[in-house]
């Protein structure tokens, strides 16, 4: 093989092989998420964590919620100012929980307002995902039934 057809292999290896290997590694995260149908949940809230458990009009409306929101979720690029103001755990109807989800609204880092992360029980798999003021609104109602101080942004 002359040098030049080296030169040439090797450049079409690299020009190829490095896309391939990068979607290899990317690909994963880039899947759907898959939302299961929730049957119960238990929601906490702010500083304290005041613990409650939904309601069947809040599931039903989560339920909802999930199915308009099945695209754009991304996986976790940058680390969280903090641990979310509300977290809530989603269960099946067998009582498994299913889904986890973190929910920014301003108690606690204004800069991540209207931001969700959907978390695996075992915390394997995290996809988060930035809404706008409407599309996160039935969320907020969630949170919104405790009052807390919410922060300005820095």
């Amino acid at each position: 093989m002359s040098k030049k057809a080296a030169a040439l292999l090797g450049f079409f290896v690299l020009v190829i092989g490095t896309p391939i290997l990068i979607w290899t590694y990317a690909l994963p995260d880039l899947k759907p998420v898959v939302f299961p149908q929730v049957a119960s949940g238990s929601i906490e809230v702010g500083p304290m964590r005041h613990k409650r458990m939904l309601t069947d009009a809040e599931v039903s409306m989560l339920n909802t919620w999930f199915t308009q929101h099945k695209g754009g979720w991304g996986p976790l690029s940058t680390t969280p100012p903090s641990s979310g103001d509300s977290r809530v755990t989603l269960f099946d109807d067998k009582g498994k929980e299913v889904l986890d989800l973190t929910l920014w609204t301003g108690i606690s880092a204004a800069d991540w307002n209207d931001t969700v992360f959907v978390e695996s029980p075992d915390g394997q798999h995290v996809r988060s995902e930035h809404f706008s003021k409407k599309q996160f609104a039935p969320l907020r109602m969630l949170v919104d039934q405790h009052l807390f101080r919410r922060t300005d942004f820095p």
